[in-house]
């Protein structure tokens, strides 16, 4: 299926930008921007077992259609906006790369995982590639953050290097309220769930 995205506007819908500018702003028109970060924050509880296994988790890639700090929203079939007034701090690769990495590291499941630009070899390597990440809006429902992304852990000390897992995980979660941060609090919970997913998956491989 093609999907064509528009233009950047500087104008959302009405109940979206008043919402999250707030009712102070609502007889006014506003340029200020909001920004925001992905958070998804593990349960304390450890992994039942730790490999031997060294882990960097490369720099993720993500579709087209999603490149750039604006959030975005799926108005039809092939209609997406990309918001002028509410983004991501920085590229939402880098903030899912760097929540992946956190996660992992916190999951006890590796001997190690690794942080950018560190001197120590890996013996694996997980490389994401963001699929869809957008708030849906079509058919006149609450918005949905709608998110998945493709993993795949590759042994890099086989020869020639090897393909342990490679998956597709899918996640969404209806947004509270018909704003930006109600729909980037959504998206957080999408990624909890594909994560703690993946962490099972990984575990099972390894």
């Amino acid at each position: 299926m093609t999907r064509a995205l528009v233009k950047p506007c500087i104008h959302v819908s009405a109940a979206l930008l008043l919402a999250a500018l707030g009712p102070a702003c609502a007889g006014r028109r506003s340029y200020a921007k909001h920004q925001f970060v992905l958070e998804a924050t593990r349960p304390a509880s450890p992994a039942r077992q730790r490999h031997d296994v060294v882990l960097a988790v490369r720099g993720f890639t993500i579709d087209p259609v999603y490149d750039g700090t604006g959030l975005r929203y799926r108005k039809g079939e092939s209609e997406y906006e990309s918001d002028f007034y509410n983004e991501f701090v920085i590229a939402p690769q880098v903030l899912l790369g760097s929540q992946t990495r956190d996660w992992l590291s916190r999951s006890g499941l590796f001997q190690n995982v690794l942080e950018p630009g560190s001197l120590l070899e890996p013996t694996h390597a997980l490389e994401g590639n963001i699929l869809v990440l957008h708030g849906d809006f079509r058919g006149g429902k609450a918005p949905r953050a709608v998110m998945e992304i493709r993993f795949f852990l590759i042994a890099i000390q086989s020869s020639p290097p090897q393909v342990v897992l490679t998956r597709d995980y899918q996640a969404s979660q209806e947004a509270q309220a018909p704003t930006a941060g109600a729909l980037v609090a959504a998206f957080d919970r999408c990624l909890e769930q594909i994560l703690a997913a993946l962490e099972e998956d990984l575990g099972k491989v390894l």
